[in-house]
């Protein structure tokens, strides 16, 4: 099979629809991507056939960013575009007209055939009775050498397509294997049905993934997660009798936080080797982010001599020994909740996959080693008296390019590709050293260095920081695991001008700004300081791609939303 998955036709409903009427003769499409998935391995062991291994019919990708025109439409277009057309003795611009006069000449004859629709009216079209795609091959002459007519149903519209509105259609004979397998076999009721959010969490297992890990059910532990609950001053956005919109000061509200909201703590004999600090997983109704721990040291230390016999309980009340657990996480990463399927239910499809969890994503460190540039929507939230120290590290790096060759030469072989000649540069020195005393050369790099100062005006300033991605209070959670009160974590203190935090990635003790990715507003702007512990060091490796931060008696989720965050050195 192809590398990524295979190439499927990415086709508009507006035209795929004209095709049908007989008031188009030519389908044009695109090509997209059926790529790697849980649901990949499905369709590959269920009947969907391949060609060369590289590409299939058995599904399509149908966009509905337009509708169908209707004859007067047409016309219209056709007409307009041909008066355009500047008549010349250029033989081009003759064919082309010719071929426009012809085109108008066949929607004449086919005037009765044309049918207005609206992109939405295709939508419900296609929805409700599916679409048919012809597949024309021919002869070198352009006549038809073979055909074949293919009904495709709609299957999933993935949350990724959403703002385009595309859907996956799949063969009719694939239809009900497939869609049986999205959603797990759960019936929906005749009234009020959740139609939406099956749509949302049914394809979950089509997410493009990288990997795969095996965890077998009676080895995950899900529990029921945590309300923390604390008082502090807030600014609440609120409208008043005549919908006018005001900020109210509230003093001593009272704030509720959920700890552990779409993450899990995977033990580290199962962590992917290839894999950062974290892997993002998939399986059905099911996705979180597991962090790399060591879930079994910490059941040892907390059990001691009972740890061979020792059981801990999940939130169905089933009972699990300790030993024997791999994963941790709580019922917010269990989409299959929401439609009142059982555990047990659950675990079966998990087991019907070969218990294999699709592993989306990992961690990865800054291309640029060491920093990592800003954007200009983090400058503009700093007060211009802090503007010297953050961008004196550019302001250096920019004085080093001009001065020490060796840097420029890191410079070129880092940002190197096929569309400029830093490869080249680097051949010629390669060859010969003494070409960067060459006029060409100098040239080259005052235009590079150039180009690079006028990014760095623009906003792009490093920085010594990097995108990390957060994990809420792990010990907590370990501790949650045996039964333990979740305030009983002692790894983080509470700070009055910050919250604690936990990275490898920047020393002890130092104090860091921290800004939400995507960062779209100074509200979003916090104030860690880093603080290591010992116990973070024995029960969670997590490399230096990874932040554990304080969420208990903490603001942090309330002024972040989401869960990679860019993370930099600061001074107090």
């Amino acid at each position: 099979m192809g590398k990524y998955g295979l190439k499927i036709k990415n086709i508009e409903a507006g035209i795929l629809y004209e095709c049908n009427l007989g008031v188009r003769d030519y389908m044009e499409t695109t090509d997209a991507m059926l790529t790697k998935s849980l649901f990949y391995d499905f369709l590959l062991e269920n009947g969907m056939q391949t060609y060369n291994d590289k590409s299939t019919r058995d599904i399509i990708c149908v966009q509905f960013g337009f509708g169908s025109s209707s004859y007067k439409e047409q016309v219209k277009k056709l007409e307009r575009t041909i008066k355009r057309m500047n008549p010349s003795t250029i033989f081009v611009y003759d064919s082309k007209i010719e071929k426009l006069k012809q085109a108008l000449d066949k929607a004449k004859l086919n005037k009765d055939k044309y049918d207005k629709r609206s992109a939405q009216e295709l939508r419900t079209m296609f929805y409700r009775d599916g679409v048919s795609v012809t597949y024309v091959s021919r002869y070198k002459n352009g006549d038809i050498r073979d055909s074949e007519t293919i009904h495709y149903k709609m299957l999933y519209r993935t949350p990724g397509k959403a703002k385009l509105g595309s859907c996956m259609f799949i063969r009719d004979e694939l239809f009900d294997d497939a869609d049986h397998f999205l959603k797990m076999g759960i019936q929906l009721p005749t009234n009020n049905s959740p139609i939406v959010e099956i749509g949302a969490y049914s394809s979950l297992v089509t997410s493009t993934i990288v990997g795969k890990v095996k965890i077998e059910p009676e080895n995950i532990l899900i529990l029921k997660d945590v309300d923390s609950y604390f008082n502090t001053d807030v600014v609440s956005v609120e409208i008043d009798e005549q919908n006018h919109c005001l900020a109210k000061h509230i003093s001593d509200y009272k704030l509720k936080n959920t700890l552990f909201d779409g993450q899990a703590l995977i033990d580290s004999s199962l962590f992917p080797l290839w894999a950062d600090g974290y892997i993002l997983l998939r399986q059905h109704f099911f996705k979180a982010a597991a962090f790399v721990s060591n879930i079994q040291t910490f059941f040892k230390d907390y059990f001691g001599d009972q740890y061979e016999t020792a059981e801990v309980v999940d939130m169905f009340g089933n009972k699990h020994l300790a030993k024997d657990i791999k994963l941790i996480t709580t019922d917010n990463a269990m989409k299959c909740l929401k439609f009142n399927v059982t555990y047990e239910y659950w675990s079966d499809w998990v087991r019907k996959n070969g218990s294999m969890f699709g592993i989306v994503k990992t961690a990865h460190p800054s291309k640029l080693g060491k920093v990592q540039r800003m954007s200009y929507q983090m400058i503009n939230a700093l007060d211009m008296d802090t503007m010297p120290d953050v961008v004196q590290t550019s302001v250096d790096y920019i004085k080093k390019l001009k001065r020490n060759d060796n840097t420029f030469l890191d410079y070129l072989r880092d940002n190197q590709n096929f569309s400029n000649d830093f490869e080249v540069l680097l051949a010629l020195v390669d060859q010969n050293p003494d070409f960067v005393h060459s006029t060409y050369f100098k040239e080259r790099r005052g235009a590079i260095i150039s180009n690079y100062v006028m990014k760095f005006r623009n906003g792009k300033v490093i920085q010594n920081g990097d995108n990390l991605v957060i994990v809420g209070s792990p010990y907590a959670m370990l501790l949650h695991s045996v039964g333990e009160d979740v305030n009983k974590d002692d790894t983080f203190e509470q700070e009055d001008c910050a919250m604690q935090c936990y990275t490898e990635r920047f020393d002890d003790g130092e104090y860091l700004a921290e800004f939400r990715s995507p960062f779209n507003s100074r509200n979003s702007l916090g104030l860690l300081h880093n603080h290591y512990h010992d116990k973070f060091k024995r029960y969670f490796p997590f490399g230096k791609q990874i932040i554990a931060v304080n969420m208990i008696g903490t603001f942090l989720q309330d002024r972040n939303n989401g869960l990679i965050y860019w993370f930099g050195s600061t001074e107090m």
